[in-house]
């Protein structure tokens, strides 16, 4: 199947959000716009993945009864269109084999939701769709030996697996400071598609989702410096839920 590399129209007001994508488009889409930043040349398609996939569930209306509507409704929400579904199965197949997307596509996702009103909602459900594909790679061998080790045991290799995950899939470095845990990124691709940051909630939502899957954290991540304030890496920090009587 011959790859077909996408960029989002200029124009919200076009019919369509998609065109095919041609390398170097154009001097304000270029990477140089997050400094001092060298990605590579690709991502995990798990990435884009979820983006589309978190688009198509906010764009999917509630069963409200209203079925009259309901062409209507495919017509004018981009996660419903068939390019979208046409995308998500390109890169789950991808994904499923362990592939990887050029870097620039993965970029062109990233500031299609950009672009939308709800990119926020977005960005955190496809943070959490992405950190469970994450987990998902995990071994049998290590999840087993997770499960039957002591709790305290448990936790620290379930850390290990975290910090591994966050490391080879999301390039970030995840570490254990004292009661807390760090997660920090000096080049992340949501600074390099949105430099004003608003992309980091996609990598907050999948750190945050990752920890609470894989040792069970119940809390808050919060994102301390980032890469848009001036700092020299983006650097989240957990926060323990509080509890009240």
């Amino acid at each position: 199947m011959t790859r077909s590399p996408l960029r989002p129209f200029a124009s919200r007001s076009a019919r369509d959000h998609w065109v095919p994508y041609t390398p170097g488009w154009p001097a304000s889409g270029q990477l140089s716009s997050a400094p001092n930043t060298v990605p590579k040349s690709s991502l995990p398609a798990l990435i884009p993945l979820s983006l589309l996939e978190a688009i198509r569930n906010l764009d999917t209306p509630v069963e409200d009864g209203l079925d009259e509507l309901a062409e209507e409704i495919v017509v004018r929400r981009l996660g419903l269109s068939p390019t979208v579904a046409a995308q998500i199965q390109r890169y789950r197949q991808a994904a499923g084999r362990g592939g990887s997307v050029e870097l620039d596509e993965t970029v062109s996702v990233l500031r299609l939701v950009g672009r939308r009103n709800d990119a926020s909602l977005v960005f955190a459900d496809a943070g959490r769709r992405a950190a469970r594909y994450a987990a998902k790679t995990r071994s049998r061998s290590s999840r087993t030996l997770v499960k039957v080790s002591p709790p305290g045991l448990a936790r620290r290799l379930a850390l290990r697996s975290a910090s591994r995950l966050a490391k080879a899939i999301f390039e970030a470095d995840l570490k254990t400071r004292s009661q807390a845990v760090e997660v920090s990124m000096k080049a992340p691709i949501t600074i390099v598609a949105l430099p004003t940051g608003e992309a980091c909630g996609f990598y907050g939502s999948v750190y945050q989702e990752l920890l609470r899957s894989l040792t069970g954290f119940e809390g808050a991540l919060l994102h301390e410096r980032c890469r848009s304030r001036g700092d020299d890496a983006c650097m989240w920090r957990t926060a323990a839920a509080e509890v009240y009587e």
